[in-house]
């Protein structure tokens, strides 16, 4: 549910970096969906997409179940607010081991990625915003006239 908050930089800046704080956490579900819009979701990930809860469960409980020692590192958080909506490329660092029997060892990976998000306020958690689009497959951002650099 949408209210007439107007977005902050720095209310985006605390949002981002909860949602990557739950995504290293494993948070339990319930707490990822308080970060997601009701209706309208539209996540695209290298591995499919998410329109959405039930295909953002099962994208969860995947990559929760297969990753650890996750570390998400912000880099960088562009944005252009519009009212109670935002466009957001973030840049951020990704870190993690997963296994994959029988194997010996574990992998690590390291990279970064450039996303791009669309926010818009919402009353459904403590940050007055919801991920309404997230697209985790952009190509490098490339500064823009309108958007604030954090």
């Amino acid at each position: 549910m949408s209210d007439s908050t107007t977005l902050t930089e720095a209310a985006i800046r605390r949002f981002v970096a909860a949602w990557y704080e739950a995504l290293d956490f494993h948070v339990p579900i319930e707490q990822a969906y308080a970060l997601l819009a009701d209706e309208g979701l539209n996540m695209q990930f290298p591995d499919g997409d998410i329109r959405d809860y039930n295909s953002f469960k099962t994208w969860y409980d995947r990559v929760t179940n297969l990753f650890f020692d996750e570390n998400h590192y912000v880099q960088q958080v562009e944005m252009q607010i519009d009212g109670d909506t935002a466009v957001l490329d973030v840049i951020v660092g990704w870190q993690a081991s997963w296994w994959e029997a029988p194997a010996a060892k574990s992998k690590r990976v390291s990279m970064d990625a450039t996303q791009r998000w669309t926010v818009r306020s919402s009353d459904k958690n403590a940050f007055g915003m919801v991920i309404e689009s997230y697209n985790a497959t952009v190509e490098p951002f490339k500064y823009a006239p309108g958007f604030a650099r954090l």
